[in-house]
């Protein structure tokens, strides 16, 4: 895929003050998190199997957020578009112009926008009251998901990097599915890049393929919006 110099210039425009928002979202990120869990595991009610099972839907729950955000970052505006353009769309559109780019970037970028876009959530956790079961359920469920978020991006990363500069642990996750494996991810990185949306364990995509969601989704927004899906995609 080509880009034009203005596009190019674009996509590189990693600024400084992005960095400092990044670095201060993933401190934020942090802080919050090891309350919350702190939190949660202080509680009574948060035994093993509990945990177990808010865990899992955490990570079902992510993997369906995941494949939503990014269906919507590469279906609708661009790069140009005011506030979301540099900062949300920008790389995911990257992402489709050089698929490897992202192996190139340190731990504060690949999650500095996750943990900034996952900090309400993780506020709510921080201060949720949580007097029933139901409500500790909720609480442990939305800490994984924050906490899925924050992996989402460094499980893509790790499916766009050569095997031998994955870590052995990681690979085998990836062998056993429990994260994006890479030959199901390449799958999205096929033109028009329209299908296999979700990055985190990639579980939900087939089911989501065969359901049509996304097509569902772009043709009720067109309808309402008078808009087309992919209109400014970097093509």
């Amino acid at each position: 895929m080509k880009a034009t110099p203005r596009l190019r210039a674009v996509l590189a425009d990693y600024r400084p003050h992005y960095r400092v928002m990044d670095t201060v979202a993933v401190g934020a990120f942090g802080v919050l998190a090891a309350w919350s869990g702190a939190r949660l595991v202080a509680h009574p009610e948060a035994g093993a199997w509990f945990i177990a099972v808010a865990l899992l839907c955490g990570w079902v729950a992510t993997d369906l957020l995941s494949g939503l955000v990014h269906w919507a970052f590469d279906t609708w505006g661009s790069v140009h578009t005011p506030v979301l353009g540099k900062r949300f769309i920008r790389p995911f559109r990257e992402h489709h112009w050089d698929p490897r780019a992202m192996t190139q970037h340190d731990f504060v970028e690949v999650a500095g926008s996750s943990c900034l876009a996952a900090l309400p959530v993780l506020a709510a956790c921080a201060w949720m009251p949580m007097p029933t079961r139901a409500t500790v359920f909720a609480q442990a469920v939305s800490l994984f998901v924050a906490l899925g978020v924050l992996v989402t991006n460094q499980c893509h990363k790790w499916a766009h990097l050569p095997a031998a500069q994955v870590p052995p642990p990681v690979r085998v996750a990836q062998r056993l599915r429990l994260i994006l494996h890479p030959d199901d991810h390449l799958r999205h990185h096929v033109r028009p890049y329209d299908s296999h949306y979700c990055t985190a364990s990639g579980w939900l995509n087939a089911p989501l393929h065969r359901l049509r969601l996304f097509r569902c989704l772009e043709r009720l927004l067109s309808r309402l919006g008078g808009t087309s899906a992919r209109v400014d995609d970097l093509s």
